[in-house]
């Protein structure tokens, strides 16, 4: 192998919901409708706190996110908490 080791330090998952277990965030990379449609009150309560949301694609509605909970980076976009002008 290339990567010696590589196993031991990627964890895999099924599904979403238990990938997302115990996390402290998480990344969108992709605009699958499955990301879409998730339960994104069901995954902040089974992630540690602070919970962080990183969307790569900008396919998430980021208000409903934050009143959740999270806090929400939307790749080319200003953090509206950052600026009172937005």
């Amino acid at each position: 192998s290339n990567t010696p080791r590589l196993e031991e330090s990627v964890t895999t998952a099924t599904d979403a919901y238990s990938a997302c277990e115990g996390a402290h965030a998480l990344a969108i990379l992709t605009e699958w409708d499955e990301f879409k449609e998730l339960d994104y009150e069901k995954i902040y309560a089974s992630m540690m706190k602070p919970a962080f949301v990183f969307d790569g694609r900008n396919i998430l509605d980021h208000d409903k996110l934050r009143e959740i909970g999270f806090e929400v980076h939307a790749i080319g976009k200003p953090d509206p908490l950052a600026f009172d002008d937005l």
